[in-house]
């Protein structure tokens, strides 16, 4: 029954208007898993970081774990300036130094502490920030941007059904203050860049049940899932964060090397956007040997790569991400207790 729902819901998001912005802006996953392995992190769980993508997993796992988290892109500069704007410290320098770069910009800091226990997890994220500038027409440029503070708070619960199957949901809540605006970049500097700069808020309430049927037993460890994303309410309509629910069907396998674990995971990731099955394929690829973890992955619309060192209870890594308008380094430094 649970299935059917997430298929029907999944069918209806499809239908949807598709001008809006990138969903991974809005996605409730752990930042690194997030970008590194994209939304394979719902099917594959050799990478563990904070609360499992899909929370049927925190049923199977059946660990107990605290991760505090620091999670960051390369371009800090541009991320402090952008702080500034949202907080509506526009003046004039503070406008022109901002709007000089003239290239497609990304960039992201997050603090995030999550504690897993058996089918159950808890995850806050007190401060989180977004932003994203892209130009077009270079003879008249026009900016789209989106700058972007969350607070978001989760949970997690899972049960055994039957057999090799298990159930889960993920209930998530965050609080948004944003600036999102499509403008010629002449109007920045025309003396209105108050309104132009003017922020929003919104609440945002998610509902998220996912599934995930294992098959422990055997040696190569295959497992499916389904989930399905993004699926709630909010107390206000508006383009940046619209509520778009999205569907995601994955499976996993970890085939036998002579050193180490190797996972490989697919995924097809249904929404608004999806036009055909290639848009929505993913293929990820994880391997841990020792203190190192190298994950990878490729979709039609970005790839990503990156790596996890651990020692004793801390972590660090690194995740180059890339898609057709921008790219990006994103640094990550943790603690596991």
């Amino acid at each position: 029954m649970l299935l059917r729902l997430i298929l029907f819901l999944l069918f209806i998001s499809c239908l949807a208007s598709a001008n809006t912005l990138p969903s991974t802006l809005r996605d409730g996953s752990t930042r690194f898993l997030a970008r590194s392995l994209g939304s394979s992190c719902y099917t594959m769980d050799s990478v563990q970081k904070g609360l499992p993508c899909n929370p049927a997993a925190i049923a199977k796992d059946r660990a107990r774990r605290f991760d505090a988290d620091i999670f960051m892109g390369s371009n800090l500069e541009y991320i402090k300036e952008a702080e500034d704007l949202l907080k509506g410290k526009e003046d004039e320098a503070a406008v022109a130094k901002f709007f000089s770069r003239r290239e497609n910009i990304e960039g992201e800091f997050s603090f995030e502490a999550s504690f897993q226990a058996p089918k159950w997890g808890v995850s806050f994220e007190p401060y989180r920030i977004v932003a994203i500038s892209r130009m077009e027409n270079p003879s008249l440029p026009m900016i789209d941007l989106l700058i972007a503070e969350e607070q978001s708070v989760k949970g997690q619960a899972g049960t055994y059904l039957y057999e090799n199957l298990y159930a889960g949901i993920q209930v998530r809540y965050t609080h948004v203050r944003f600036i999102g605006q499509y403008f010629a970049l002449s109007e920045a500097f025309a003396g209105n860049s108050q309104e132009i700069l003017a922020s929003e808020t919104q609440e945002l309430v998610y509902v998220e049940p996912g599934l995930l049927y294992a098959w422990e037993d055997l040696a190569w460890q295959p497992q499916i899932s389904a989930m399905l994303s993004q699926w709630g309410f909010s107390d206000r309509k508006t383009e940046e964060y619209p509520i778009k629910p999205e569907g995601l069907l994955g499976a996993s396998m970890k085939p036998l090397v002579p050193l180490g674990l190797f996972e490989l995971g697919v995924q097809f990731h249904l929404h608004s956007e999806t036009e055909n099955a290639r848009d929505a394929f993913r293929v990820a690829a994880a391997y841990e040997l020792g203190i190192l973890h190298a994950v990878a992955s490729v979709s039609e619309y970005d790839h990503s790569a990156g790596f996890l060192l651990t020692f004793k209870n801390f972590t660090s890594g690194l995740t180059y991400w890339s898609e057709k308008v921008s790219r990006g380094v994103f640094i990550q430094m943790g603690i596991t207790l």
